[in-house]
């Protein structure tokens, strides 16, 4: 996939520094990044979906520390029984939609059809916005389907896809081989990973070299949505799964980047009702935070990763439930 850097290496530079700034040596936790705000679509189709070849090399200059005015240090021995052990990568970038059932790694979630969009209703798809959302909806259904090896559940979903992309004008060329060796990909858990990203990275790269930024956008917007949605869901059947919890009180960085990215469209009447919701949803989330362990967080801004041997998260029962209401609102506008 080819990626074009639209910014200077200066800029970058700036950007990656105020970064590593964020992470204050007493607090730590994380600023809301909310400088890729000011970045227009080009500038920040790189930072959604891959690496950007610039700052990998500018990530690996020694900065001298930035001098900060001493602040109250947070002691953590008392949330000593609440930090999550072990080492943590938390992205704080857009991903594929078939990439963000990884939200659903390690945590022990079952398998509950009832939260999916049934692949059969693709049909009453028929405005432009709404086919661009549910393609990236059927993506996170495809690859929760597939985790569980439900072969017939991913035939569905993949038929679904292929039907919303013809209707988005993407060649049928893209997805020919898929449609001609469906079988052989979805017996095989691994040939189905991989074709389930080249078929996103493909459409990805089209709708952009075809000038629709905006429509592969929404795209990722649907994806980010329809796995926060299952996740929710889940916990609310098990409010006890602390490492699904966590997982979901880790999407605040990459909500940053989802706001981020659909501001570009603020003035589409289209998209007005989603930006709205989605910035309501980040009211919620700005109430908690992410705490680290002093001399133990890292910045990776080639992966676009935050790294630490642990974490207290701050969050409450109360703000679970606002975030899976919230989430359930904006996934109901979109499918229906």
């Amino acid at each position: 996939m080819r990626i074009r850097f639209p910014f200077t290496l200066s800029r970058a530079i700036r950007e990656i520094r105020f970064v590593k700034r964020s992470i204050n040596p007493y607090f730590y936790f994380f600023s809301t990044l909310r400088l890729i705000r000011t970045m227009s679509l080009k500038r920040f189709r790189s930072v959604c979906f891959l690496l950007i070849p610039v700052l990998i090399l500018s990530g690996c200059r020694k900065d001298k520390p930035a001098q900060s005015e001493p602040q109250k240090s947070v002691d953590l021995t008392e949330f000593k029984e609440t930090i999550i052990p072990g080492s943590r990568a938390i992205s704080y970038e857009m991903t594929l939609p078939v990439e963000m059932a990884g939200l659903f790694d390690h945590v022990g979630a079952n398998f509950f059809p009832e939260f999916l969009n049934p692949a059969d209703e693709f049909g009453k798809y028929d405005r432009p916005v709404k086919i661009a959302l549910n393609l990236g909806v059927y993506g996170v259904d495809l690859s929760y389907v597939k985790m569980f090896g439900q072969h017939q559940r991913a035939v569905a979903y993949l038929n679904a896809i292929h039907r919303l992309a013809g209707e988005m004008g993407i060649p049928r060329e893209i997805y020919g081989d898929v449609l001609e060796n469906i079988e052989l990909f979805v017996t095989n858990k691994d040939s189905l990973t991989k074709m389930a990203m080249d078929l996103y990275l493909a459409t990805d790269e089209f709708l952009r070299q075809d000038g629709r930024e905006g429509a592969a956008s929404l795209v990722a917007m649907g994806g980010w949505i329809e796995s926060m949605y299952i996740a929710t869901r889940i916990w609310e059947m098990d409010r006890g799964n602390l490492a699904l919890q966590d997982k979901i009180a880790e999407q605040k960085y990459s909500l940053n980047s989802l706001i981020a990215l659909m501001n570009n469209y603020h003035s589409d009447l289209d998209l007005a009702e989603y930006l709205l919701m989605l910035k309501n949803l980040r009211r919620t989330y700005d109430r908690f935070q992410l705490f680290y362990r002093k001399g133990d967080v890292e910045v990776d801004t080639s992966s676009k990763t935050i790294s630490a041997g642990g974490y207290y998260v701050n969050i409450t029962a109360g703000q679970m439930e606002e975030i899976s209401g919230k989430i359930e609102n904006l996934r109901t506008l979109i499918i229906h």
